[in-house]
């Protein structure tokens, strides 16, 4: 679904940073799409021993995926289970903290200035009419003024964006998604999905829909999205009875916790514009081969979309493609990661996708499924 333009543009937006712990490369390129709606977030020092990175692929307008790239990782540092050592906890609660920004005059306001041309010059105005109400900070953990004004009761755009957030700290990894969007990861060369691509057809999407009030129709929630979590799209959360987590579409998260092992070589995180081309393990063995010749890493990403790109308008390989490529400097240090490969997953709360062809070891799923079908086909 979508407008396209008679030419691509393939123009690419690039770029490469490191640290002590890690080294990454990124990219986003609008192709045949009519706008870019696209966002994403690197930090590979979100303080001293953290690094975030996020990919926000944004559906209806750029705002949304916008907003998340700009406050999603500040909400995740404020929040008061990071500082306690709860980042899964704190990414949950952050995802849900998007949406609950996203209300009233403030929110419009913000959505205003990041979205199109005709509605920045209405925020802007509007920033300059109506200021925060004097010593009215949010009563939550961060300050997030409410603004009186024209829009007060604005109840969050219907337009939307996907997230899906990697988070380093020493030798463990947190991923957690809401869309479909993917993390993946290469150890010893084989490719894990550490993300469940969020669609109308998984059970407990479906279950969730239907008792929200929702229904599917030709594949999509409602006859209309194609994905059944998400940032945003405030129409299908207007159910007052439920609270966020059970609504028709929902912005929380799965939470996957990995231990980090010497055979861990790097990390993608990709919008679906990839997956639509390439599977998991394709990428994976791409970007490995890719490595044997080339350092910048940015630089294998911008090849991925030119090996993603259709020839022609219409289908896969036309939709925005953004990727972030996370290399590991150097060994984690765990010990023998022969005797990792051999620990079980474990998995607390729901059924896995037992359509791989194997388990990442030493992976927590906190809330519901992870998705180890790398070796099949894009979704």
């Amino acid at each position: 679904m979508g407008v396209y333009l008679s030419t691509p543009k393939t123009e690419k937006f690039s770029d490469d940073g490191e640290n002590d712990r890690l080294r990454y490369g990124l990219s986003s390129m609008q192709g045949w799409r009519s706008t870019m709606e696209d966002a994403h977030a690197a930090y590979p020092d979100l303080d001293n021993i953290t690094s975030f990175f996020g990919v926000y692929d944004g559906h209806g307008g750029q705002a949304v995926a916008k907003f998340c790239a700009k406050y999603l990782h500040q909400q995740v540092l404020k929040h008061e289970a990071y500082s306690a050592g709860e980042i899964g906890t704190s990414l949950q609660k952050s995802f849900l903290r998007m949406d609950e920004m996203m209300h009233g005059q403030r929110g419009w306001r913000e959505l205003a200035v990041l979205g199109d041309k005709i509605d920045k010059v209405s925020g802007f105005i509007e920033e300059l009419i109506w200021s925060p109400r004097s010593g009215a900070a949010n009563k939550n953990f961060d300050d997030w003024p409410s603004e009186e004004g024209p829009h007060s009761d604005f109840h969050g755009p219907n337009a939307g964006s996907t997230a899906c957030v990697a988070i380093i700290r020493n030798k463990q990894l947190i991923v957690a998604n809401a869309g479909d969007s993917r993390c993946v990861i290469s150890r010893k060369g084989q490719a894990y999905n550490l993300s469940k691509d969020h669609k109308p057809d998984l059970e407990l999407e479906k279950d969730r829909i239907l008792k929200a009030g929702g229904f599917i129709q030709v594949g999509r929630v409602n006859g209309s999205l194609n994905l059944t979590r998400a940032i945003g799209d405030a129409e299908f959360k207007q159910n007052k009875t439920l609270p966020a987590e059970r609504q028709i579409v929902t912005a929380f998260p799965d939470i996957n916790i990995v231990e980090l092992c010497d055979d861990d070589e790097f990390l993608v995180l990709a919008c679906d514009g990839i997956w639509y081309r390439m599977s998991s393990q394709q990428l994976v063995d791409y970007v490995r081969e890719q490595l044997t010749s080339e350092n910048k890493l940015s630089a294998i990403c911008e090849r991925v979309f030119e090996r993603c790109l259709a020839p022609t308008a219409g289908g896969e390989g036309c939709d925005n493609m953004t990727m972030i490529l996370v290399q590991f400097k150097k060994p984690i240090g765990l010990g023998s990661s022969e005797e990792q490969q051999q620990q079980s997953l474990t998995d607390e709360t729901a059924t896995v996708d037992e359509s791989a062809s194997g388990s990442v070891s030493g992976v927590t799923d906190q809330t519901a499924t992870v998705d180890k079908s790398a070796s099949g086909s894009g979704s």
